[in-house]
């Protein structure tokens, strides 16, 4: 050992190991940290609406239900696993659809579709009460709170927890003990149920009447599951039924239908009922307490609680200074208007929104982030852009946006801090996308925030003051995921209106377009393609031509469509087929989709036209719609 001590060689090694393990962390000291564009990232970010809380046990009144709420909110949010809507956002839209609180299960399942959330929350304080013959004083308090899928009865995920607070120099009467109870038990609920992990699985076959079903399901003991577990059944995010494990094996397990209202399939999607748990066991507990309650006609308690909320967030607000991001979610979606193709950018503010003044859009990569940069396009109001091809562009010489100061400038302003500038670009100054092109846009803001100042005394020792301002600065961007604006596949064969299409060999053909290199034909007795169960989606095709525009693309083979049960679920179709006498000849539409395959969530759901909707069956840059009548069947065999 002495020897290794003593080596020069080792010596040099160990001081070129420190410098190695120092040099990162000094880099970080001398420098400021630099600004890098954000990678997409795939996440399972979902949506929440959280409704208020109901008080059961009295005390306190709705002052602490409405803490509750906020602090279940707030601990979501943090979590990165839940995008929270403000209370406020819900409460408009709420007004405009004419709906009052409370909400019960039929408004919080309209606001969830009309919100595009994917989640509902509510919650009770379930009992505040103090520990028996404890010392010091301890209060705990019981929280439950319940996760559901909009307009579903079931829970997907929920906890009953019960936080503590315990009596200390300046903490000692029962509301402030109450109220800290509450938010502890909101932490710890919030935690349970991001530790939770349901079994979800396939349905791999299906055997005997409907009435007798037997279900496989390629989940097993391995997996978490047991005899009894009940399992809600989804077909593209649809509703079709509900199950219960009857036997469970290893890998696999056999179930029954309990509730089966579209027919339960193969390649169904099930996912494991939430069992609501009951609050842990606590010894020394007594009767609930009751007093002191809100009185009529104060706010006394309910400012309290108020104060420190905003306290909070200003403290927040102003540690985390100007790399805060007022939005989340952000989403570019490919479309069309028309024949042209655009680009729908939708986001959604988070905590930090209510002090926006401006959102601003990049486009990446030919107009990025930058402090002095010109954005393509600023909104103020509505969370949505649409960008659109070159030559167009969103500055045309009359429009401003707003250019925060850069970092560690001032600029005086009547506030008492620093303030935007208003920048007028000239006409031109970012063209349109180009069609066919793979983009990321992003997303930034200029925030007005609080700003302690410091006023001088005039002569001798009195000092000063401090007042508060404001100052306006810009936030970090947020990115969207990848997006490729691409043109509608211009349609060959058949025909538009074409007569006598052999329905047993069906092979249209269709045009490739530049950055597209997925294509789905999709055949439907339903002219506005609307109806799901009518659409018939051909294997996917992959673009021979994925960088140019014009090259005929065909199936991998001929398809007969008269024995496809899709179109054979509408009975004009059926009985032509089936060769019904004097039965009318249908008629059929087809249409092809277009993609990038790489794009998240990909082109805007032709379906549902959500944003937050995480199916990608229909999310394609859709061709017109052309019809075809069938040639005669050829008689039936003797």
């Amino acid at each position: 050992m002495k020897r290794i001590r003593k080596s020069r060689v080792a010596r040099w090694v160990s001081w070129v190991l420190t410098a190695a393990m120092i040099a990162p962390v000094a880099c970080r000291v001398i420098g400021p940290d630099a600004a890098h564009a954000q990678a997409p990232v795939t996440t399972n970010l979902q949506t929440a609406i959280v409704v208020d809380f109901v008080n059961k046990s009295g005390f306190l009144g709705e002052a602490l239900a409405r803490r509750a709420t906020d602090a279940v909110a707030v601990e979501l949010a943090n979590s990165a696993r839940f995008e929270v809507l403000r209370r406020d956002e819900v409460d408009k839209q709420a007004s405009a659809m004419g709906i009052k609180r409370p909400y019960d299960d039929v408004a919080q399942g309209k606001l969830a579709a009309a919100l595009g959330a994917t989640t509902v929350v509510t919650g009770e304080v379930s009992f505040v009460t103090t520990v028996a013959k404890s010392d010091p004083k301890r209060v705990v308090a019981g929280l439950k709170v319940m996760l559901r899928a909009p307009g579903s009865p079931e829970l997907v995920n929920g906890a009953a927890e019960i936080g503590e607070a315990r009596a200390r120099p300046g903490l000692g009467d029962d509301e402030s003990l109450g109220q800290e109870a509450v938010d502890n038990a909101a932490v710890v609920a919030v935690k349970k149920i991001l530790a939770a992990n349901l079994p979800e699985g396939t349905i791999v076959s299906t055997v005997g009447p409907e009435t007798g079903l037997q279900i496989l399901v390629n989940r097993g003991s391995r997996d978490g599951v047991q005899p009894g577990l009940q399992m809600l059944v989804t077909r593209q995010g649809q509703r079709v039924g509900k199950i219960q494990l009857t036997n469970v094996y290893a890998t696999d397990s056999e179930a029954k239908a309990v509730e089966n209202t579209l027919g339960i399939r193969p390649e169904d999607k099930v996912r494991a009922v939430f069992p609501m748990p009951t609050f842990p066991t606590m010894a020394g507990l007594k009767g609930v307490k009751t007093g002191p309650r809100a009185p009529k006609g104060s706010v006394a308690s309910l400012g309290k609680v108020l104060v420190v909320l905003a306290a909070g967030i200003v403290i927040a607000a102003a540690v985390m200074g100007g790399k805060n991001t007022s939005v989340t979610g952000v989403t570019a979606e490919a479309d069309v208007e028309g024949a042209e193709p655009v680009v729908r950018i939708t986001w959604r503010d988070n905590f930090w929104g209510a002090t926006t003044l401006e959102h601003q859009i990049w486009r990446v990569p030919d107009a990025p982030f930058n402090f002095q940069g010109v954005p393509i396009a600023s909104k103020q109001y509505e969370p949505r852009y649409v960008d659109r091809p070159a030559p167009y562009s969103y500055w045309d010489g009359t429009r401003s946006f707003l250019r925060a100061p850069l970092p560690g400038t001032a600029t005086s302003g009547t506030s008492g801090g620093s303030e935007a500038e208003v920048v007028t670009p000239d006409a031109g100054a970012v063209p349109g996308f180009t069609i066919g092109r793979s983009y990321t846009y992003a997303l930034t803001a200029v925030i007005r925030r609080p700003l302690a100042i410091t006023n001088t005394g005039g002569t001798g020792t009195g000092g000063g003051n401090n007042t508060v301002g404001t100052e306006d600065v810009g936030t970090s961007p947020v990115p969207s995921a990848q997006t490729t604006p691409v043109a509608q596949a211009q349609l060959v064969m058949p025909e538009s209106m074409s007569s006598n299409v052999d329905l047993t060999r069906f092979s249209p053909t269709w045009m490739s377009t530049t950055g597209a290199d997925v294509f789905v034909v999709e055949v439907s007795t339903d002219r506005t393609f609307k109806n799901k169960t009518l659409i018939l989606q051909l294997p996917r095709v992959y673009s021979t031509a994925p960088l140019a525009t014009g090259v005929t693309q065909v199936l991998d083979s001929a398809v007969d469509l008269t024995t496809n049960p899709v179109l054979l679920r509408d009975p004009v179709f059926a009985n032509y087929v089936n060769r019904v006498p004097n039965a009318p000849k249908p008629t059929v539409y087809w249409r092809v989709g277009a993609r990038n395959d790489d794009d998240r969530p990909g082109p805007v759901n032709w379906i549902t036209r959500n944003h937050a909707d995480g199916d990608r069956t229909f999310r394609y840059v859709y061709s017109e719609v052309r019809s075809f009548t069938p040639a005669d069947m050829p008689p039936p065999p003797p």
